[in-house]
């Protein structure tokens, strides 16, 4: 495969390969995976908001009648979840370039959908490739890449936290 074809596959450049390679990303890729990470945090944080109103509402049904058992359920679950979602404001996810390097084998991986608790759902079989490279896989390979790739030797170079593919740079062709 030539590698503007991986490339193409991949969504990189030149610029963005030169970058992983000494271990940092390229400021196309942190600004990328950064507007990805602003976007979750908002949503987190309307989450969070959301749970903090009701909890002072559940708090105040509590205040005004204490006897009421579905007011301190209320209060105890809505607080549970502002503190849960709370937590995720203040995660950060590990960007840091990671390479791994060695022959590239396609996996395809069947799952069944739905609840394996309720029986009244339909559950499907729905089957997806993983890309295996020297001990790492990688989810939702592309099918395409499996006559091109299947066996030869790539360093992937990925963000740890996401396990994201940022580059890829072929290194020898299969035995």
């Amino acid at each position: 495969m030539s590698e503007k074809q991986l490339q193409g596959y991949f969504a990189f450049d030149d610029s963005d390969l030169i970058a992983n390679k000494f271990g940092r990303l390229s400021p196309k890729q942190q600004k990328k995976l950064t507007s990805n990470d602003k976007f979750a945090q908002r949503f987190i944080l309307g989450l969070t908001l959301v749970c903090i109103a009701l909890a002072l509402f559940f708090i105040y049904k509590v205040v005004v009648d204490s006897t009421s058992i579905g007011s301190w359920i209320g209060a105890v679950l809505a607080m549970f979840f502002t503190t849960l979602f709370g937590r995720g404001l203040f995660t950060k996810v590990d960007y840091s370039v990671q390479k791994v390097e060695g022959e590239v084998q396609f996996v395809k991986v069947e799952k069944q959908t739905g609840s394996v608790n309720d029986p009244s759902y339909k559950r499907q079989t729905v089957s997806s490739y993983e890309m295996h490279v020297g001990g790492e896989s990688f989810n939702n390979a592309n099918p395409a890449l499996i006559e091109i790739m299947q066996g030869d030797v790539y360093a992937v170079y990925y963000a740890k936290g996401t396990k994201q593919i940022l580059s890829v740079e072929f290194i020898a062709k299969g035995k």
